[in-house]
């Protein structure tokens, strides 16, 4: 299984691993049980509510036709909706999706797009057929980034999601702040997701590098961060200092 991996400006080698149908089933078992669990919990107060208004009167035939309609169409909407909302809302990740560590993003590492999301959801129904996810599984396990029909008309892969290797910034920064860490919360929430993505992938790895090559890659994700949020002021003598400072501030 074939990693992907993201090209930044930076330099910064960032790699995902697309997962295959164990992590995945996992997921759809999580997120088919809130639904179900979310359907019970209707039912459970809409037959009670049924059962007494016929016991009233025969007049309230028209309600309860208009209650069972919208009863039945807000499940319809709970099975259709839950993932393409939760999957917008949540940068590719579903409640079960969360719990099994996984996450929806683009073929080329970034994140998913509304569109995508849209897309992949629509053609789930295919990849239904004919009984629970079959053609679905057979392309996850034919093709070489584990991607099922909606996956590929999309543009997007399930990869595992690896919080535990995101940066760890400390709860105090580990030298007194070069910059105005005030100003300088005004200019990193112009940053997105992906343009953090060098930054976090370089504070993860930088212990791994070497002297000259730590210091080369450091410069060029502080100048990269710099320009990205519009940045004017003169960068720390110590690039690490910046790039711990933004990553500390979005965070806080």
């Amino acid at each position: 299984m074939d990693p992907i991996r993201i090209d930044t400006p930076e330099s910064v080698d960032l790699a995902l691993q697309p997962v295959g149908l164990g992590s995945r089933f996992l997921a759809a078992v999580i997120d088919a049980l809130i639904q179900y669990g979310v359907v019970a919990a209707l039912l459970l107060v809409a037959v009670p509510a049924l059962s007494l208004s016929t016991l009233i009167d025969e007049a309230f035939e028209t309600f309860e036709f208009t209650f069972l309609s919208i009863l039945l169409l807000a499940i319809a909407l709970l099975f259709f909706l839950y993932k393409l909302l939760f999957e917008a809302i949540w940068n590719g990740q579903t409640i079960g999706k969360r719990v099994a560590g996984i996450r929806v993003v683009q073929a080329n590492g970034m994140p998913v797009t509304f569109l995508q999301v849209v897309i992949r959801n629509l053609l789930r129904i295919i990849d239904y057929l004919p009984s629970y996810y079959l053609i679905g599984s057979v392309c996850v396990l034919a093709t070489r980034r584990r991607q099922r029909l909606g996956d590929l008309a999309a543009g997007t892969v399930v990869v595992r999601d690896r919080p535990a290797e995101l940066p760890v910034v400390p709860d105090s920064l580990s030298h007194t702040p070069a910059t105005d860490l005030n100003r300088l919360r005004e200019h990193v929430l112009r940053l997105s997701e992906q343009d953090l993505l060098a930054a976090r992938g370089y504070w993860q790895r930088r212990m791994q590098l070497d002297g000259a090559s730590r210091a080369r890659v450091a410069a060029r994700v502080a100048e990269g961060l710099a320009v990205r949020m519009g940045w004017t002021d003169p960068l720390p003598p110590y690039p690490d200092d910046f790039i711990e400072e933004v990553l500390y501030v979005r965070a806080h």
